[in-house]
């Protein structure tokens, strides 16, 4: 399969399918609230990617993302306001309200049926003081991350997710890699596989990447205080909400008579309808420049330089002869800087194992070289990419030295990648999904033949942690047959990212005689569709088969989503 495969991306639950039947058209480009305030590099993730400046709706489903010397404001048709702070990521991916004469003015699919406020927090962090929705039930409000759930009873609070990429504070060590929460008023409280916590005014806690298990902070966490905030005296845990101070829903007076219109209530306006903040805000520039933001004027964005970001990348070939290997499939996390795209955004080098998860595999530099991409493809509602490698070589340079081209006139090396990102994806810790193939490379062996695979599927059992591959492909006239079980990166070597997965073929069969072996090694993405959003909504996978013989080796790429 090849380009981008038109198949089903939701299964909606039978109690909310007659109400959602009728939405589901519109659903992707439904308001959940408009930009108040931009400057600098704001951009909307949606097909193709979109510069945000003021008085712009953000939709359902929408990835906000700031650059480095870019901040954002937005109000939420609830009345929430967030502050988005540089160099950060949320994704709303339900917005439901219903004022008290109004239906339900944002949808997505949620469980619930009423109102609802899901937001995922993917890097950096933002502040916000909160609407209508997370007033009315504990359970109507959540920010998601990659460490676990946070819920709120009416209040104001900030986040900041450190995952390697937060600054250090007054030249001291950059801060610890997790997740930093701080509240100012009202109370919340946060969950995840390994307990829960709740903090309430003139509160902190940490939670970090590696035990995921919360705890209190006696003093306000440096890295949670935004040095863009401001200048007026804010305090460590004041609001940075331009305009509004550390009470929900109060203002302080304008700096600047008759600022916001006649009667200077920004409240009253509907979302967009505010003015700048009242407040100089003063933030560095990339050159590290101090630049007067106050007026929320935002430069407009090269719409060919699309906002960058970590990725995935999981790989598979038929045999490496330098590592005297039969076939190879491994995956690995790459930083912005580990990897590389061609002007069509197909990949052209990334960092990843040369074979394993395992403790001690060794790493290696892939470099698409004098090869070339014969064949990509990409699927929409995933945004996961992939292709094959084809012609010419390779470059290969593992860790340790040396170098391990590979030769790929009569074979490929497949790739998969997932869409940008600046944390890997939070990882449910219960409940079995079933993922349906969307895209897929065609699968090769390594005599030059090019075969069609004609069915795949993955199963995640999340409780165990554990997934299920199969495979059903021909390849000339020979028809392949596969399926195995794996397990998650943490079971493998705890210091392994929960979201990346590998594990062995244990029947392979070629026209019914079994005997083969294989590998497989893979990912799971957040971008995607799902009747139950706690789990990832698409997934990557390479493969390598070999028959029982040891003579043929086939390998490809298949994208799988509609969890």
């Amino acid at each position: 399969m090849n380009g981008t495969i038109d198949a089903p991306r939701r299964a909606l639950t039978l109690g909310i399918a007659l109400v959602l039947v009728s939405l589901a058209p519109a659903a992707a480009a439904t308001p959940a609230g408009q930009v108040i305030f931009a400057t600098g590099d704001v951009t909307a993730e949606r097909e193709p990617p979109v510069p945000l400046a003021k008085g712009d709706d953000v939709l359902v489903q929408d990835t906000v993302r700031t650059g480095s010397a870019a901040r954002a404001q937005l109000l939420m048709l609830d009345g929430a306001k967030l502050a988005i702070r540089p160099d950060s990521a949320i994704r709303i991916e339900e917005f439901v309200y219903a004022s008290e004469d109004e239906e339900a003015t944002a949808s997505a699919v949620t469980s619930a049926g009423g109102d609802a406020s899901v937001t995922r927090l993917l890097k950096g962090g933002f502040r916000t003081i909160t609407g209508a929705i997370g007033k009315e039930a504990d359970d109507t409000y959540e920010v998601r991350s990659a460490v676990g759930v946070l819920g709120i009873r009416g209040t104001d609070f900030a986040i900041l997710l450190c995952g390697g990429d937060c600054d250090a504070a007054d030249g001291g060590e950059p801060p610890e890699d997790g997740l930093y929460l701080g509240v100012t008023e009202g109370i919340i409280f946060f969950r995840n596989e390994t307990g829960d916590i709740e903090l309430r005014a003139g509160e902190y806690a940490f939670i970090p990447l590696d035990t995921r298990r919360p705890r209190r902070l006696d003093l306000p966490p440096p890295a949670l205080v935004d040095p863009g905030e401001p200048a007026d005296g804010a305090r460590a845990g004041a609001s940075p909400i331009a305009g509004f101070d550390s009470k929900l829903g109060s203002r302080r007076q304008p700096d600047v008579t008759g600022s916001r219109g006649n009667d200077g209530d920004a409240d009253s306006q509907a979302p967009g309808g505010a003015d700048a903040p009242d407040q100089p805000i003063t933030v560095l520039d990339d050159d590290g420049t101090p630049i007067d933001i106050t007026s929320g004027e935002s430069p407009q964005r090269d719409p060919q330089q699309p906002p960058p970001g970590n990725r995935t990348i999981s790989w598979s070939s038929g045999p490496l002869p330098a590592l005297q290997v039969p076939g190879a499939s491994g995956v690995g996390d790459n930083a912005l800087s580990d990897y590389t795209l061609d002007a069509g955004g197909d990949l052209t080098g990334f960092v990843a194992p040369l074979a394993s998860l395992r403790q001690g595999a060794e790493n290696a530099t892939f470099d698409i070289a004098t090869s070339a991409n014969a064949e990509t493809g990409s699927d929409t509602v995933t945004l996961l990419r992939w292709g094959r490698w084809a012609g010419g070589t390779a470059g290969i340079v593992p860790d340790s030295g040396g170098n391990a081209d590979l030769d790929l006139a009569s074979q490929s090396l497949h790739w998969i990648s997932s869409p940008d990102w600046m944390t890997a994806p939070a990882i449910p810790v219960t409940g079995t999904a079933t993922y349906s193939l969307v895209g897929a490379t065609s699968p090769t062996d390594n005599f030059g033949n090019t075969g069609v695979l004609g069915d795949a599927s993955l199963v995640a059992d999340f409780t165990n942690q554990q997934v299920t591959s199969t495979l059903s492909l021909t390849l000339g006239q020979s028809q392949w047959d596969a399926s195995g079980t794996g397990v998650l990166g943490p079971l493998l070597d705890p210091a392994r990212a929960a979201h990346l997965f590998e594990g062995l073929y244990d029947a392979v069969s070629v026209d019914g005689v079994g005997g083969g072996t294989g590998a497989f090694s893979g990912f799971f993405s957040d971008e995607g569709g799902s009747s139950d959003p706690s789990f990832p909504g698409g997934a990557g996978l390479t493969y390598t088969l070999q028959d029982a013989g040891g003579q043929t080796t086939v390998s490809g790429a298949a994208a799988f989503g509609n969890p």
